[in-house]
């Protein structure tokens, strides 16, 4: 088996299949580490940077993949994101949600998320008519994928891992779809043509997208063509705050804290709306939370919240803090209103040391550790923090620029494009959100802004990138999408996806629960028909090679090749690049 790609998905689909006793070759598009020169071969051409972030903090090209950059937040999808919904184009999963349910348990297991449980109700709280305030996110307590799982990637003899191997090109028959080689580029400069019973592309939502594209640009019937859903309907997710929710006292004041469950991992509730509402009212799915007042502005007058800010905006500080994803966000309109800030902290200095000591303690020193940054306040009046979905969108593409990356690879051109839907729908969903908080008599909404601005300060907040969602999306009907049910490529008998690129559809939840979930059924899957499936031919047809290789070409297969290093601890930030000669 050949798995090119050795992120979440990928990592999770070679020991998977190590479990079903298959041996696995496994190529890292980076170093073991941080290595600039690897990760500037994912820079793409961003149509509108202010609606998608730049591609050096959206992925990561090293063995761990963007499990490197991951918050370890865990979302299940729901059961209506894989139905038929007639206000969603392109919508609906042609498999159920119920053929999914079961691999959520390897899934936390993966990720070091405890128990598979996505519900705690509070008895003692109100039903409301339309909304849910027991459902919860999970979160993994060792969010990097290649040390959570090292002792497996460096000494399992039957898993090989070549560290730095970019794949260039897919040498598909045309006759009959099968893939007969994958193109890599070695750090020596190099090139190799590697060789498999069946293949798994887990390089990420876009950098998978990129290499099909590529081998259509060779192939040009490939993949269903141009006409095929390859590259189109690029979806993510947007989030923001339009909103402040005030609690009542009938709501337990620790209702919305993390909370560490009875697997020993934190746990957090959310808001949802329920699917016979959601269908009813033609509401794409959207979760949010209490959280805390915009760190920026220091009319909040929380000392804790300005250290808070002015920690994020230290350099060298802030990015041991949160992801840079995450810290980009609370800091998106730079740093303003210093010496506002000192004045907060410097007027509750006593409380703001005490409190920064004891989340420093739970975030950093105490097992599990705290995941976020959570303050209750006396007013109970918090932000009302959404995560919405994208609905699926013909005009939001990713295709081949005509810049190229070091390696001849043509660079990605990534329209992401929001519609009038999208916006809409978060507003009804708050309004939904807000009546049924007051029925209940537990709380209700304030808006930050009058109702007719709404949709358009919701425009304002629409950006993503780090969610890859759909370009190879899965349908039953080749027509409709690129994979299978089995997320096996349509007329391929032996290529196979793993990542968020099949997903038709990108719900309230971030992704990467699913994808670990969806990459163990497809393992199992694999490990059902590989060793049915021919060997691989002794040399390939033929490979279109990237167009600015000078290097003699070499052919190797799996079991002959020679170019393989496993990963060994501590490793540097940079490769030799000669190791590979």
């Amino acid at each position: 088996m050949l798995i090119v790609g050795a992120g979440p998905a990928g990592i999770v689909q070679a020991l998977e299949l190590r479990r079903h006793g298959i041996e696995v070759t496994m190529l890292a598009g980076g170093a073991d580490g941080f290595d600039p020169e690897f990760q500037a071969l994912a820079d793409a051409e961003i149509t509108d940077s202010a609606r998608h972030a730049p591609m050096r903090i959206a992925v990561r090209r090293a063995l761990g993949g963007t499990s490197l950059l991951w918050g370890g937040r865990c979302v299940p999808f729901d059961e209506i994101d894989f139905a038929d919904r007639s206000h969603v184009p392109l919508g609906g999963w042609p498999i159920p949600h119920d053929d999914i349910q079961p691999w959520y348990d390897v899934g936390t297991r993966y990720l070091n998320a405890g128990a598979a449980e996505f519900s705690a109700p509070l008895p003692e709280v109100p039903a409301m008519a339309q909304c849910r305030i027991d459902r919860l996110e999970r979160w993994s307590e060792q969010r990097n994928l290649r040390w959570l799982h090292a002792d497996a990637l460096e000494h399992d003899p039957g898993l090989k891992i070549v560290l730095g191997a970019v794949a260039t090109g897919l040498d598909v028959d045309p006759i009959t779809g099968h893939v007969e080689g994958v193109a890599v580029c070695l750090p020596s400069g190099q090139r190799t043509t590697m060789r498999a019973r069946a293949i798994v592309l887990a390089c990420g939502g876009l950098e998978t997208t990129r290499l099909m594209l590529v081998a259509r640009r060779d192939q040009p019937r490939l993949f269903g063509g141009d006409e095929s859903m390859l590259g189109r309907a690029y979806m993510a997710h947007f989030e923001g705050r339009i909103a402040d929710v005030v609690f009542d006292p009938a709501l337990p004041d620790n209702a919305f804290d993390f909370f560490i469950d009875a697997s020993g991992r934190y746990a957090r509730r959310r808001i949802t709306i329920d699917a016979a509402t959601q269908q009813r009212c033609g509401l794409l799915n959207m979760c949010a939370w209490p959280d805390n007042p915009l760190l920026s502005d220091p009319a909040h007058q929380s000392a804790i919240l300005s250290l808070a800010y002015l920690s994020l905006a230290t350099p060298g500080l802030g990015h041991l803090l949160e992801p840079e994803a995450i810290r980009r966000k609370y800091l998106e309109h730079g740093v303003e209103h210093v010496a506002a800030h000192l004045r907060n902290i410097i007027g509750g200095l006593p409380q703001a040391v005490r409190e920064a000591a004891s989340f420093l303690y739970r975030r950093y020193a105490k097992e599990p550790r705290l995941p976020g940054f959570f303050v209750r306040n006396k007013a109970r009046r918090y932000a009302l923090f959404y995560h919405a979905e994208q609905a699926p969108n013909l005009a939001s593409t990713v295709t081949l620029s005509d810049a190229c990356d070091r390696l001849g690879m043509p660079r990605l051109r990534v329209d992401l494009r929001y519609s009038d839907v999208d916006a809409h729908s978060v507003v009804a969903s708050h309004e939904i959100i807000d009546r049924d908080l007051r029925a209940a008599g537990i709380g209700q909404l304030d808006y930050h802004f009058p109702e007719a601005e709404r949709p358009a300060r919701i425009w304002d907040q629409m950006s993503d990138g780090y969610h890859q969602i759909g370009t190879v999306r899965m349908a039953a009907d080749p027509a409709r999408g690129v994979v299978d049910a089995d997320c096996r490529v349509h007329g391929t008998p032996n290529l196979f996806v793993a990542s968020s690129a099949v997903f038709p559809t990108s719900s309230q939840a971030n992704p990467t629960l699913l994808i670990t979930a969806l990459s163990a059924r497809l393992a199992a899957h694999v490990a059902r028909l590989v060793r049915d499936l021919p060997e691989p031919v002794s040399a390939p047809r033929s490979l279109q090679r990237a167009r600015s290789c000078d290097d003699g070409e070499v052919a190797a297969s799996i079991s002959e090749t020679t170019v393989g290093r496993r990963v060994r601890l501590p490793a540097g930030p940079r490769l030799d690049p000669g190791w590979a000669q």
